[in-house]
């Protein structure tokens, strides 16, 4: 009895490794990761007043979407890299008491990301993984940004175009044998320097009267939304193959 008892728990082990190793295994796939702007990592709204003009510029939520790759060094051990297209929205407020002025506008930067991140996994049960990484981005800022209204002017110059930064995360993953595998968690990114320095001119009578200057960190928190597509082992593929 306990012979077979021994046999069946090996058996079972044995599908358990089968089903969700990851050793040896390319995965391709999407994401999607809406982005949370919070004070607790220094995202909040920044406010300079300049005489009787109040700036204040605020990150408003954006997103990040892409495609991943994924290569398994081990059952517990990966890499990821992929690129990524960034859009990162901000809220431009202006307020002037002396004449009841109160301005709002919107302006946006687009950043492109290209990850490099090492994965460490920890099986939760048959089909669930808790996954931790932790990597760098390279961030590539195309151009500055402008924007304009008849009561002030934006120029966002980028402190380079190329900016690194420190990436983690922490998420959950659903592994199928056949369609492929889903994962949620959150992403954290923080450029190693600010990403832009933001100057705004309030205008008044066609002049400009009063001026503002804001460091833009960059930094964010994700919901990140994953798909894996579904692939063999290269053992098993080169075994399908012959």
């Amino acid at each position: 009895m306990q012979t077979k008892l021994y046999f069946l728990l090996l058996l079972s082990l044995g599908f358990t490794i089968q089903s969700n190793a990851q050793k040896d295994v390319t995965n391709f796939g999407i994401q999607f990761k809406p982005i949370i702007s919070s004070e607790i990592i220094n995202t909040g709204p920044q406010i300079l007043k300049s005489g009787a003009v109040s700036f204040t510029i605020e990150p408003n939520q954006g997103y990040n979407f892409g495609m991943i790759i994924r290569r398994g060094i081990t059952d517990q051990f990966s890499f990821e890299s992929g690129i990524n297209y960034t859009k990162r929205n901000f809220n431009l407020t202006l307020i002037n008491d002396t004449i009841d002025l109160n301005g709002n506008s919107d302006f946006s930067y687009v950043i492109y990301e290209i990850p490099v991140l090492g994965l460490i996994y920890v099986q939760l049960g048959q089909k669930l993984f808790l996954n931790t990484a932790f990597g760098a981005s390279i961030n590539f800022l195309p151009s500055d940004w402008q924007s304009f209204d008849t009561y002030f002017t934006h120029f966002s110059k980028r402190k380079s175009w190329i900016v690194p930064s420190l990436l983690t995360n922490v998420g959950f993953e659903y592994r199928t044998r056949k369609d492929g595998t889903f994962y949620f968690g959150f992403s954290y990114h923080r450029p190693f320097t600010e990403i832009t320095r933001a100057g705004v001119g309030y205008i008044e009578d066609r002049l400009q009267k009063e001026v503002a200057g804001f460091d833009i960190t960059g930094n964010y928190l994700t919901i990140d939304l994953r798909y894996f597509f579904h692939e063999e082992p290269l053992w098993k593929q080169r075994r399908n193959k012959q």
